[in-house]
């Protein structure tokens, strides 16, 4: 399996000359190498909240969002905001 890494320095790996910011994969056991040496780093894949596209959604519609507040609630604020607004 292989791992997302990040180069932090410059290095070769695989036939390549990484400069530092370079995305590249690599085995689990020359991440965990790379790592300890510091020459790359873990990338993390970002994943995307749905919840921030409707509290987005609720802001831009005049609704004070509580961060408590999951899915279905912001949904109902919505609908109620733009029922109110039509």
């Amino acid at each position: 399996m292989k791992q997302p890494m990040t180069a932090t320095k410059a290095f070769r790996y695989a036939t390549r000359n990484m400069v530092a910011g370079d995305e590249f994969e690599a085995s689990r056991t020359d991440a965990r190498v790379l790592a300890a040496i510091g020459k790359a780093e873990y990338r993390v894949e970002a994943t995307a909240d749905p919840l921030d596209d409707l509290r987005a959604e609720a802001t831009a519609l005049g609704i004070e969002v509580d961060g408590r507040w999951g899915e279905a609630r912001l949904q109902k604020e919505i609908k109620a905001a733009k029922e109110k607004g039509e």
